[in-house]
Parts: structure tokens; sequence; C-alpha cells
């Protein structure tokens, strides 16, 4: 073959092999796979300050831009614009992963009152369509709601004693989703008991033992859009202090004690003084933080009627004494004693003071075999140091309905029955609720108050 035909050929495979080299370097950057947009809530109310958590991946090319808009009245407003392809285009691999917490401030905007349609778009670094890459956009149908919700308090003056319960009854204007009391760092929620009348509203709420002497007391509302508002409460705050003990703790006790613990205490505190004092201030805070988990999703209904029943025993400790434990002449350790301690005869049946629903019944820490009780709308009962359970969680309980027998699990050497009552996973003075005249006076007198009767009794 002559130089001449050889040479058309030969400049073909010069251009098929550039061709084959392009698309081996262009091929990757072609992939069609969308980006994902992931959302922690799904929108439907825009307010004066929304929140909205955006996540977005793209297991391609990686991440190009999110852009978030609102379309009202035919007007478009751009609420956030973001460039992620800070790069090459030609890297191999882009960003994969991007979170983003909007704050979407409606009235700013110049948004109004009304429909709108919420558009977040996802677009990654592909060289498709021309290569602006693919796109991902979900559209939400929200309204724009950024008038705050309105609240009237039903309630005259609340007469709280530290360490005690509160009860407020309150209405609002609209829906609101959440609302209840806040005292100082700590929210109660709210519940809607009325069927009559589901603007009508109620909370319990507690004045915990460790609460700051001043911490504010404020009913709280927010509405779907995030809007809030609040009104202050009439509270008198009876200030008590609360009694103290120092225990001696002897080489006998602790001996006695530390086998219970020594398998689930940790490696570097073996000794019974470290298992001591790990089982009254380590184990006892996770103790608190399952109780707290439990008690704080509660029955909306009231599972209970009339005063609490108070168990029978002498008492033996009381709600909030302050202990300080000596060892050898030293201060060792502290604790707050949250209940009461009751005893009676060994191994009594232990009865449940008022009806409600089994949410817990098994060994829990420092209380030994416990049983929880939910009586409805935050109010809890605990019953610890059992020496055998007669309930399971899920099953409903009559008032002084038989829940297990008295013993000394847990951090007790002997048999007694400790109770705990709790509102919204706070320790309270579980005397108030065993005293007929404090539920006419802090309870009843509040229904009447807002002309309402007792909440319906659920079951």
């Amino acid at each position: 073959m002559s130089l001449a035909r050889k040479l058309p050929l030969f400049l073909l495979l010069v251009l098929l092999a550039a061709v084959a080299g392009g698309l081996l370097v262009v091929w990757p950057h072609l992939e069609g796979q969308e980006p994902q947009i992931l959302l922690q809530t799904q929108p439907t109310q825009l307010g004066r300050q929304t929140p909205l958590d955006i996540t977005v991946r793209d297991e391609g090319t990686g991440l190009a831009s999110l852009r978030v808009t609102a379309v009202q009245n035919g007007k478009e407003y751009n609420l956030f614009d973001k460039n992620y392809a800070t790069g090459s285009q030609w890297d191999r691999q882009g960003l994969g992963e991007a979170s983003e917490k909007l704050e979407i401030k409606a009235v700013e905007q110049g948004m109004v009152q009304g429909p709108a349609t919420l558009i977040i778009q996802a677009r990654d670094r592909s060289f498709r369509n021309w290569f602006h890459g693919n796109l991902t956009e979900r559209q939400f149908q929200v309204v724009v709601d950024t008038l705050p919700p309105k609240v009237t308090v039903f309630s005259r003056t609340i007469h709280l004693n530290r360490g005690g319960v509160g009860l407020v009854v309150y209405k609002v204007n609209k829906p609101t989703p959440i609302h209840g009391v806040q005292v100082g760092k700590r929210f109660f929620q709210g519940v809607n008991p009325w069927p009559q009348d589901p603007l009508a509203c109620m909370a319990y709420f507690a004045f915990a033992d460790d609460e700051d002497k001043g911490a504010s007391i404020r009913v709280l509302v927010q509405d779907a859009a995030g809007n809030q508002a609040g009104s202050g409460l009439p509270v008198r705050l009876k200030w008590k202090e609360f009694k103290s003990d120092t225990l001696n703790i002897s080489d006998n006790f602790l001996e006695a004690l530390a086998p219970r613990f020594m398998a689930e205490a940790p490696p570097a505190k073996q000794s019974p003084l470290d298992v001591f004092l790990w089982v009254n201030e380590d184990l006892r805070r996770q103790n608190h933080a399952k109780i707290l988990e439990l008690c704080t999703k509660p029955s909306p209904q009231q599972l209970w009627q009339g005063p609490f029943i108070r168990p029978q025993g002498k008492p033996m400790a009381g709600f909030a004494d302050r202990r300080t434990y000596v060892y050898k002449g030293r201060d060792v350790s502290h604790s707050s004693h949250l209940g009461l301690d009751l005893a009676d005869l060994a191994m009594c049946p232990i009865k449940a003071t008022a009806a409600g629903k089994v949410i817990f019944a098994g060994p829990l820490g420092i209380y030994g075999n416990c049983v929880i009780l939910d009586h409805g709308q935050g109010i809890c009962s605990l019953y610890g140091h059992m020496s055998e359970l007669a309930v399971h969680p899920g099953e409903m309980v009559p008032l002084e309905g038989v829940l297990g027998r008295s013993g000394a699990t847990g951090l007790a050497l002997g048999d007694h029955l400790h109770i705990s009552i709790l509102v919204g996973g706070v320790f309270v003075n579980p005397t108030e609720w065993w005293d007929p005249h404090w539920i006419q006076d802090n309870v009843a007198l509040r229904f009447q108050e807002a002309g309402l009767p007792w909440p319906p009794v659920g079951k």
C-alpha cells in the first residue's frame, strides 16, 4: 500500500484513539445519578423564624449546589444559595455530603400570610444536561403564618412549695403542638384533655428541689410555624430548707454492698469504697437519666382519680434529705434522697398509690427491683428495693393493685419501700399527692377557676 493511502488510515486510527481517550476521561463525569435531598421534618408552615435542617448527598461526581426558594403570589424569594463545587470541574470526586441548618425568616423576606410553595434544588457536578449537572427538586406546599398565638391563663394565685407541684389551666386561640410551663431551664409539656374544648390546655409543673430560688415560671406556647408567645404565672413560692444528714459508712457496710455491684462497676473501681462511690454518684446519675427518659413520654390522658393512697409503713427517710457520707472521718460522697423510705413488715405487699400503666418493671441500679407507673399527663410513681415483682410493662394497674413485695435490693441493706412521685421527669414531694386537701386546693380548684370539669379518665 502506498504512503498516500496509508496516511488517511493512520489519521483515522489516531482520531479514534483520541476519541477513546477522551471518552475515558469524560465518561466518569457523565454519570446520571441524581443527588438526594433529606429533611429531618417535612415543612408545612413558615413563621417568623422557622428552622429547616437539610442534608444533601451525591455518590457520583459530588455536589455542585443547593438552592432554597419560595414562591408566593407569583413572586420568588431566594432563601438560601450555596455552591459546593469549589475545586476543579475535572476532579474525579467532589463533596459527597453536606448538612445545612437554615433559619427561614418569612417576615424579613417580605412574605405575607397565606399559602406558598417551598422549593429545594440540589445539583451535582456531572457534565450531563450541558454541564449543568443532574438536578433533584422537591416542592412543599406550606402556609406562611407569622402571627404568634395568644394565650389566656385562667388559674389564679398558685401556691407552690419548693420540691412541690403546681397546675395551670390556660387557653390558646389556635392549635399549638408545643405548650406548657417553663420553670427555669426545665419545660413541662401541657396537654389538651377536653374533647369538648380542644383549645383548652393544662400543665402540671414542678419546682425541683435543686431549682434556683429566683427561677422564672411562665406559660409558653408555640404554633406549628414556630411562632411563640408566653404569659407569666401568679405563683407564690414557699421556700423550705431540706434536712441534712451525716451518714458514717463502715467497712462492714461497704463489704456487704460491694458484691451486688462489683460486676457492673468499671474495672478500675473494684475496692469496696470505690464501688460504693461509683454506685452513689455515677450509677445514680445513669439511673436518673433512664427514669427521665421513661417519664417524659407519658399518656396525655389522666389515668387516676382522687387523692393518691399513702403506702403502709413507718417513715425512715424524707424527701430531698441531703446526705453526706463519711468514711474514717472524711467526707467521701454526697446525694439527695429523692423520695420517701417506708418500712413495714418484711416482704409486705407493695400496692399502687394510684391507678396507672406499668412503664418499667425490673432491676434499676440503686433502686434494685423497681416498678414505675405512668398515671398520665406527666405524673409517674416509682417503687424501689422490692424483693419480687408481680407486674409487667404495658400492664394497667388499678388503685392499690399489688406490684410486688418489699425488699432490700439495690442500694439498701434493710427491707423497706422507696417511693417517689415524678412530674415531667422531676422528683417531687410525694406527701402532697396523699393529701385530699392539697388535691382540692391545687388541682380541683384549678378546673373550677377555668369553668371546666375534671378531665375524663382514660384506660
